[in-house]
């Protein structure tokens, strides 16, 4: 009984240990979806501009506390020596005494032209702002990455690419050394096949190399520490068509509406208006609801009657005074800073307004670009489709034909090499126009993604 009880022991400890390995082999492979997602919790633009955010939301906080009264409390405990002024009395005192004060003072703003509302909608713009250049960041950060992602892709299958004419160039030169030996090839054209092969490595070599660079590029830009295992997982791409009842200015249309640089630079045009609103708030007069309070002691104090001193408590009781009231204060001449600052303020609501029609006139240049960038590459994914498709109809006739004798070493090597240069250029073809097109498809608000 205990046997076979150690026995389901040993078996479900195997079971979680396979279950670990296969979570840690999945968690090795990264889909773009899984870039753009840890991206998005790591990068540290990212976490730069989330910051900036929540530092808006604070001072939007601020502006609301700076609705209520101000409160301060004060004391001093002062050492006098030689001759002094009963603070309590008022009268002359011609010996070392001490004093103690007590103050507390409150002071509400109950009119100052509007300057606090202004400043509350002005930070609340900010942080509109603030929240909307994050977003642009992490749009930004999320085409770099399915840049780098498809980068790698292109790179990976162009090495399995040059492996299989590494493949193809060694069995050519493994055939040729059965002909050379049968006497049925001549030793120049062996030497040829060599050649070839060499080539071949040579070219298979750079794009192992290149597969990995790439995979590196994608890995640091993802800021995963060097021990992490990384491999992306190749998606199933279907055949890719053209993209139909898409204009480019359609694509801005709804751009205008989507993209957060817009967005931002519209928000912080009204936060400019806003602050010119507290500059011309400065012209106002400020009224203000004032309460202190204040007690005292001074050591030396005596009843005038009995000329005993007067305790603390007895001290604090007949000094105490409380004070309510209302203060009003125009201001009239400072220097024309207000003037100035009035006319800067208009002139950076310009300057933003200037900057939202630059905004625009970069989005427009991006998409038409990118729009001319989808129609010119899928042009050119046909292209160089059909030109692999001949390729290797090509490159099979004069493989039949050299084995009969009807082609020689140099056009069956040079079918090959048009077949590898066709099939490259139709995968980098096909990889431009999957990178352009994903890129006009995020200015018409779609999500980026290759399932």
């Amino acid at each position: 009984m205990a046997t076979n009880f150690q026995s389901v022991l040993r078996f479900i400890g195997f079971l979680a240990l396979l279950l670990i390995s296969l979570s840690t082999f999945a968690q090795s492979e990264w889909t773009l979806k899984s870039c753009l997602e840890h991206a998005a919790s790591n990068n540290i633009q990212i976490k730069q501009a989330e910051i900036q955010a929540k530092i808006a939301k604070n001072n939007v906080l601020q502006s609301i506390l700076n609705f209520g009264p101000s409160a301060n409390l004060n004391s001093g405990y002062n050492f006098n020596f030689g001759n002094s002024i009963d603070p309590t009395t008022f009268t002359f005192v011609r010996e070392n005494s001490q004093s103690l004060t007590l103050s507390f003072n409150s002071n509400l703003t109950l009119f100052n032209g509007l300057q606090k509302i202004n400043t509350y909608n002005r930070n609340k713009a900010e942080l509109e702002a603030a929240k909307y250049d994050a977003e642009n960041t992490l749009n930004n950060t999320a085409l770099q990455i399915t840049n780098l992602y498809l980068q790698t892709l292109l790179n990976e299958e162009l090495r399995e690419v040059a492996k299989k004419q590494m493949d193809i160039s060694e069995n050519q030169l493994s055939r040729a050394k059965t002909q050379a030996k049968a006497g049925t090839l001549a030793e120049a054209s062996l030497h040829e096949f060599e050649a070839q092969l060499a080539r071949d490595n040579a070219s298979f070599t750079q794009a192992k190399y290149n597969a990995l660079y790439s995979l590196l590029q994608l890995k640091l830009s993802l800021q995963l520490p060097d021990t992490t295992s990384f491999e992306i997982k190749a998606p199933e791409l279907s055949k890719t068509a053209m993209l139909t009842n898409t204009t480019s200015q359609t694509v801005f249309n709804t751009a205008l509406y989507n993209q957060p640089s817009i967005k931002s630079a519209q928000a912080r045009i009204a936060s400019a208006r806003f602050t010119r609103k507290i500059a011309l708030g400065a012209f106002s007069p400020t009224l203000s609801f004032v309460f202190n309070m204040s007690d005292n002691y001074f050591n030396k104090a005596v009843n005038f009657v009995t000329r005993e001193p007067i305790t603390l408590a007895t001290q604090f009781k007949n000094n105490f005074s409380k004070v309510a009231g209302f203060s009003f204060s125009l201001p009239i001449f400072t220097g024309g800073s207000r003037l100035v600052n009035t006319q800067n303020t208009k002139l950076q609501e310009q300057s933003r307004m200037l900057e939202l029609d630059n905004q625009k006139n970069q989005l427009r240049q991006t998409i038409e670009q990118a729009y001319n960038n989808v129609k010119a590459s899928f042009e050119t994914l046909l292209a160089n489709e059909k030109a692999k498709v001949a390729a290797r109809r090509s490159f099979e006739s004069y493989e039949k034909r050299y084995e009969v004798g009807l082609a020689n070493t140099f056009e069956l090597q040079q079918s090959s090499t048009n077949l590898f240069r066709a099939e490259s250029q139709y995968l980098q073809a096909k990889y431009t126009y999957l990178l352009n097109q994903k890129v006009l498809e995020f200015y018409e608000g779609k999500p980026l993604s290759l399932e």
